[in-house]
């Protein structure tokens, strides 16, 4: 009967002591890395439709003209990649400096053109064909906040704010006016080139901890700038909202 007990005893103790064992060897591993991190993202993105304004003088066939031109852009998908170094401080509080780059396709345009050519006033409305890719490199600081969960997965939310530098092809086109009841086409320049911007962006997504140094993520994105001047052309606000999948490995403890 002694013996029995003992024996009940010593069970009921290796029981006690493995029961927490067991449970943490079940229990998903927390992400409690702090420190420094580096991640890659890459996606697709889809652009607004920004307004567009271009205003100039000129000479067509000897006769002097001046032109305001305002419009639509249309513009289309394209992809995304934004690689990032960031810093994590160990309270669910996340800090990154990213670089990200997105283009997108130029398609058709509207265009409502007014001016005077040779004392003339003239006016006219359309489409103008335009082709290329408008891209943006934005340069941003953003803040994240990761929403503890009992699993291996961590929702967040992040926004950042930065710089943006955006590029436009050079385009070659013409419209169709009208003149004291004529019609005549002229041309209507695009210059290409680069403009600077303030820009900003919000993020929803969740990662997922596959070793302790690393994890996956899946993120919407939008990302926008203020209007930017390029050459002659002013372009409003640009729009971007993106979908982005990546992975990101710590070098914290």
């Amino acid at each position: 009967m002694q013996f029995r007990a003992l024996a009940a005893a010593a069970a009921l103790a290796v029981t006690a002591v493995a029961a927490p064992v067991n449970a943490q060897e079940n229990e998903a591993p927390k992400d409690t890395t702090k420190g420094a991190y580096v991640s890659v993202g890459v996606g697709g993105n889809w652009a607004s439709d920004p307004s567009w304004s271009f205003a100039d003088t000129g000479t067509f066939s000897g006769l002097r003209w001046t032109e305001n031109n305002n419009g639509t852009a249309d513009l289309g998908g394209g992809i995304s990649v934004s690689p990032a170094l960031g810093y994590d401080f160990g309270n669910n509080i996340r800090a990154e400096l990213s670089y990200t780059y997105n283009a997108v396709s130029i398609g058709q345009s509207t265009v409502n053109a007014s001016g005077t050519i040779g004392g003339f006033a003239y006016s006219g409305s359309g489409n103008i064909n335009t082709t290329g890719t408008l891209s943006a490199n934005s340069v941003l600081v953003s803040g994240y906040y990761d929403i503890p969960t009992k699993s291996k997965f961590t929702p967040y939310v992040g926004a950042g704010i930065g710089w943006t530098g955006v590029s436009v092809p050079a385009q070659n086109v013409s419209a169709t006016v009208t003149v004291n009841g004529e019609r005549l086409t002229l041309p209507v320049e695009g210059d290409g080139g680069s403009g600077s911007a303030f820009g900003y962006q919000a993020k929803i997504g969740v990662s997922y901890l596959v070793a302790k140094e690393a994890d996956v993520f899946v993120e919407g994105v939008y990302q926008g700038n203020t209007s930017v001047t390029i050459a002659r052309s002013t372009y409003g606000s640009i729009n971007d909202f993106g979908v982005r999948a990546g992975v990101r490995y710590r070098f914290g403890k």
